[in-house]
């Protein structure tokens, strides 16, 4: 995060690492602004501005590098040595890897991992999946069980 010229993020985790990132310009947003967020972070890429997108846990599970993917996909946008940007995805730790070593309960066999949330996925398909990982008789990590 050192060479970035700008750092995005919610809000509250922008926060809790200002300190860390003083003189960078701040692209911060609420809750359900992730699209929001990920354009600006893109456009400020874009200009030539080397950018970090911080989130928790690990990008890649329920979280921001999805997101900036499918984005630059939507715009055309061309990546890798040849395109128009690089993405480099720094992986986290997980929280349902830190959740089972907090239980003692590590997920050391198969496992299914499923968001209840319905803000992407109809509820319909989430009941589906459920029904699925608890018949393959799965030991199933629930996302934003709210």
């Amino acid at each position: 995060m050192s060479a970035a010229h700008t750092v995005a993020g919610y809000t509250t985790y922008i926060d809790l690492i200002r300190p860390l990132i003083g003189g960078k310009k701040i692209i911060a947003t609420g809750m359900t602004r992730e699209v929001d967020r990920v354009e600006a972070a893109i456009d400020a890429a874009r200009s030539g501005e080397n950018c970090s997108i911080v989130s928790s846990g690990d990008p890649g599970i329920y979280a921001m590098a999805g997101l900036v993917f499918e984005i630059c996909r939507k715009k055309g946008i061309g990546l890798g040595p040849q395109g128009e940007m690089t993405i480099e995805v720094v992986p986290g730790i997980p929280a349902l890897c830190s959740g089972a070593s907090l239980l003692g309960a590590p997920l050391t066999h198969d496992f299914a991992v499923i968001s209840l949330s319905d803000l992407l996925t109809p509820w319909e398909r989430i009941e589906k999946r459920l029904d699925a990982a608890a018949g393959a008789d799965f030991v199933i990590v629930l996302y934003n069980p709210k």
